[in-house]
Parts: structure tokens; sequence; C-alpha cells
């Protein structure tokens, strides 16, 4: 089923705020789960997956299940969505020979 409703740019800018600041992987998820009051599995797997991406080394390509095991499609999505809309600070690099997505960490390392 299919649940739509309609919210104002102001609304849409205060979602999308609220939905990034909770580490959710898109506003229709963050709706979803404040309505219900429950944190799904999915979302939980996505804030872990963004937690170890935040945690990589630089300029090191990888793929999803890199880290973590069999990631679902939905999560897939989700990250390559950010990736693209610039919320993930990490650049697309094409597919691997088996079609996974691949993905790099790129910037300066500290001295």
């Amino acid at each position: 089923m299919r649940i739509q409703f309609t919210v104002t740019e102001d609304e849409l800018t205060r979602l999308n705020q609220l939905a990034k600041e909770g580490g959710w992987p898109s506003v229709s998820e963050y709706c979803k789960c404040k309505s219900l009051e429950e944190k799904t599995t999915y979302a939980s797997l996505y804030s872990e997956l963004i937690t170890k991406v935040e945690q990589m080394e630089l300029n090191k390509p990888f793929v999803l299940r890199d880290l973590i095991s069999t990631p679902p499609a939905l999560i897939g999505r989700w990250f390559y969505e950010n990736v693209s809309n610039g919320t993930i600070n990490v650049t697309h690099i094409g597919k691997d020979e088996s079609g996974a997505e691949r993905y790099v960490k790129e910037g300066v390392m500290d001295a």
C-alpha cells in the first residue's frame, strides 16, 4: 500500500533537516518510522553503514558488501541516491565485475 501526503517547501526543508540530523536514509523512511514510532531494521542497518563509511580510510574503493554482509537492495538504493544528491561524501566510481556499485571516499589525509 502506498500512502502520500503533501507538504509545503518549508515543511520539506524541515523534514529533510530532521531526517539528516537523525541519520535517516530518506525523508519517506523518516516519516514512516516516526508515524509508527519505531525505527526499522533497515534504517538501523543504514545507520550502521554510514558509521562505517565515516570511519573508512580515504581513497580506498569499496562496495557495500565490504562494509555490511549481504546488504539488502533497499540499503543499496538509499546509499546510491544519497551519494548522488550529495548527502554522503563519497564518489560513485562505477560497477565491479559482479555488477555491484563501487564507491570511494576521497579526500586529503590529515598530516
